[in-house]
Order: structure tokens, then sequence, then C-alpha cells
């Protein structure tokens, strides 16, 4: 009788896509990636600067016709309404307009805004309460923070932003229709990695336990979810994927 053939088993790897029953649990080092939006251009953002540029105009023009046309000119009598028109209309754009807008990052680590350089504000996905679709802007809120992301420079940061949460925290879009925003465009944004998080001196959701040591951390692949090595638990707390 011919020998039983040994049957190789596939091996479940860490941060897997959870595909066919897969666990979803990462090691604090796996990679991970996010895609950075820049914004776009808008008519809201020429006028603005279009407004700034004529207020400096009229401010020039209304200071060297008040003052700098010598002594035998005198003060030119349009001067002070040249002032006045560069004042109301400096004022205007800086109080009403719009400015440069920031660029969006979404990815495995949640949504962040670059407020400049070095300077990012991140909600992670295990952190949303909800998110919020109105007629100008998706607003994700979160752990005492919002991020704001107007449709009109970041329609195609939108579209992902909302996208990555139905996969990831379902139960926190439900309220918004599936074909409220566009599909997002797998063209659009730049991906780059992610540095690995800095989880040492948090707590395991789970059980409370001090992750002492970035080693003994496992995150959830799906939302980003914390845990102690010691106390996973068979699905994840936040959005219930399966961890082991």
């Amino acid at each position: 009788m011919a020998a039983d053939r040994p049957v190789k088993r596939k091996r479940k790897g860490s941060g897997s896509t959870g595909q066919g029953g897969e666990v979803l649990l990462r090691q604090r080092t796996d990679p991970r990636s996010e895609r950075r939006f820049e914004p776009k251009a808008s008519l809201e953002l020429a006028l603005t600067l279009l407004g700034m540029s004529v207020a400096a105009l009229l401010a020039g023009a209304g200071v060297y016709g008040q003052w700098f046309r010598g002594e035998e000119a005198g003060a030119h009598p349009a001067a002070p309404y040249l002032l006045v028109g560069a004042l109301l209309l400096g004022a205007a754009a800086g109080l009403f307009g719009q400015w440069s807008m920031k660029p969006v990052r979404v990815g495995d680590a949640g949504v962040a805004l670059e407020n400049g350089p070095g300077e990012i504000e991140r909600i992670g996905w295990s952190e949303v309460t909800g998110l919020l679709l109105s007629e100008s802007a998706l607003t994700v809120q979160g752990g005492g923070t919002v991020i704001a992301v107007p449709l009109r420079a970041h329609l195609a940061a939108a579209s992902r932003v909302l996208s990555e949460a139905r996969k990831r925290i379902p139960g926190r879009v439900a309220d918004i229709k599936e074909d409220a925003l566009p599909a997002p465009d797998d063209a659009a944004g730049e991906v780059r990695p992610l540095e690995p998080p800095q989880v040492a001196g948090l707590h395991c959701k789970a059980t409370d336990k001090l992750i002492a040591f970035e080693a003994d951390a496992r995150l959830c692949g799906r939302c980003g979810e914390l845990y102690h090595k010691d106390g996973v638990p068979p699905r994840c707390i936040t959005c219930e994927a399966p961890l082991r």
C-alpha cells in the first residue's frame, strides 16, 4: 500500500488581507502604506489671490498718491479712496477667501492632514467615531480631533477615505449612501510607505495591559487597533476582524 502523502498547508502570514477567512493580525514592523493627495486648484483660491493682488496695487498707488508725489504736486485727491479700497478688499479676501488647501493622506494608519513640514494631524481608523458627508466636505470625527476633507479641492482623497472606511469600519459609515461619492481612482495619489508605529507605553485594547516593549505589540490589520501579544482576542474589539 502506498504511503499517504503529507499535506502541506499554506501558512497565514501576518498582515494578510482577510480574504478567505485569513487572520488580520499584524506585527508592528509589517509593511504599511498610505496615499498622499495634493489639493486641486479651485476658482475660489484663484479669486482670493487675485483680490489680494489688487488690494496690494491699490495700497501702493494710494501711498504714493498721498505722501510721495512731492510738495509741489501735493496729495492726489483719489489717494484716500485708494487706501480705503485696498483695506476693504484685503480684509474681505483675508476673512472670506479660500487659501491654499493642505495635502491629505489616507491609508493603513487612517486619515491625516499635513499642517506643515513634519507636522501631521492624524486620526487612526480605530479612533474614528463617525463620518459626516455634506455638500462641501467629508468630515472624519474621532479622538477629540476632526478632519474635514473639502470635496472641491480633494474629491479623490474624499472618495478614498469613504472607500477605506467602508472596508475597515463599516459601522461608522452606515448612514452614508453607497453612491454618495465616486469610486476611488487607483491612479490618484502618491503611494508612500509608513514607518512602524510607536506603541511603547500604550495599553492593550482588550486587557489594558501595558505594552512595555515594541516587540510585544500586535495590530489589527483592518482598523489598526492595538493589542498586547498575550491578550489578542479572537476578533478585533473595534472592527470585528478575525485575529486568530
